[in-house]
């Protein structure tokens, strides 16, 4: 196993403070642009159409789909991330915005299901739920959660209302931290490369025992000279309440190493989320969390963001041990064949 014992000098191993300012991550929507999404829902809505039943040649998307291409591009292989604003969701009802994120996530890549319900698009909000309970996911609540990337190659979260107070969106790259492993914790290297089980939160298989994944999920691998991260501090914490044996005390010590770096004001980058926000963030570079927040007392003050998962085959060279995340063992995380055609898949249709 090859673990990387030299510092990584990428865009993708930026610090907060260093971009905070950068305008470079944050692309705006202009009148050309959204009139051009508005004339394609349009589209889709005469002839009956939703999100999850049409494919990308049913929501043409000329101009604005050489925006999301470069987005797409730096978040694969640049800086990892992107803030898209000017989406146009206010005024419309939650079939439609729905129906127009559909349109606009085809063009990131191939959308893979959410949970063994076969969901691929889900709604984030808050369902008054514990969540220090088992099998409650932190999405699901408002309560702050710890930094995670999510199992698939990218996450996009469309921000539709924001809630009375709170919900900051907090980001920082998972390869900047490598870097401050590195120098001030290089011990730590053996066991993040070997990595940890996880809870599967009512997702498991039959082939998951204890309700956790299989084999551990790494959190760092190098393969082909790329570090790749994948990370869930909160389902890490969980497996060890299920698990017959617990993982020793200082193995668990670099798990809240890592949370510890991603907070720290340096390193991390806040976003507060206006409606038509769409965050796109790579997983294997970028983790994220947010915070607690508050909802109002009517529907128009209650936190919603939908949530797209998306992979793009071929973009990283991933360790097998860490390709599917840490869904191993579970159902989610699958394309459902037949019902999809992305960008690529219309490209090579078209060939």
């Amino acid at each position: 196993m090859e673990i990387r014992r030299t510092p990584i000098e990428h865009p993708s191993a930026w610090r907060g403070i260093d971009v905070a300012d950068d305008p470079a991550w944050r692309v705006e929507l202009g009148p050309t642009e959204i009139a051009e999404i508005e004339q394609a829902l349009t589209g889709v809505q005469r002839r009956g159409l939703r999100a999850g039943g049409f494919t990308a040649d049913d929501f043409p998307l000329p101009t604005v789909e050489a925006i999301l291409r470069r987005c797409r591009d730096d978040v694969l292989s640049g800086r990892g991330f992107v803030l898209l604003r000017g989406l146009p969701v206010e005024g419309r009802d939650l079939e439609a915005i729905r129906t127009l994120y559909w349109g606009i996530g085809l063009r990131l890549g191939t959308p893979v299901t959410q949970n063994l319900a076969g969901d691929l698009m889900a709604e984030i909000s808050d369902r008054g739920l514990d969540v220090n309970a088992l099998n409650v996911k932190p999405s699901q609540t408002n309560a702050e959660q710890r930094p995670h990337s999510d199992p698939a190659d990218m996450v996009a979260l469309l921000c539709v209302r924001r809630p009375e107070s709170g919900g900051l969106s907090r980001i920082a790259s998972s390869l900047a931290i490598y870097n401050e492993i590195l120098v001030h914790r290089p011990d730590y290297l053996d066991v993040l490369y070997r990595g940890f089980h996880h809870d599967l939160r009512g997702d498991a298989s039959k082939d998951s025992p204890h309700g956790v994944t299989p084999q551990p999920i790494p959190i760092y691998r190098c393969r082909d000279g790329v570090v790749s991260s994948v990370f869930n501090a909160s389902t890490i914490k969980d497996a060890q309440r299920r698990m017959p044996t617990g993982v020793p005390a200082h193995e668990m010590a670099a798990v809240d190493h890592i949370v510890a770096l991603a907070h720290r004001d340096d390193l991390r980058l806040e976003m507060d989320f206006r409606p038509g926000d769409l965050q796109i963030l790579n997983n294997y570079t970028v983790l994220h969390w947010r915070t607690a927040f508050v909802d109002g007392a009517d529907a128009a003050h209650k936190r919603l963001l939908y949530r797209f998962w998306v992979n793009v085959p071929g973009s990283r060279p991933i360790d097998p041990a860490m390709a599917a995340g840490y869904i191993t063992g579970a159902q989610t995380g699958r394309t459902q064949a037949g019902k999809i055609q992305t960008v690529e898949a219309r490209a090579t249709a078209h060939a």
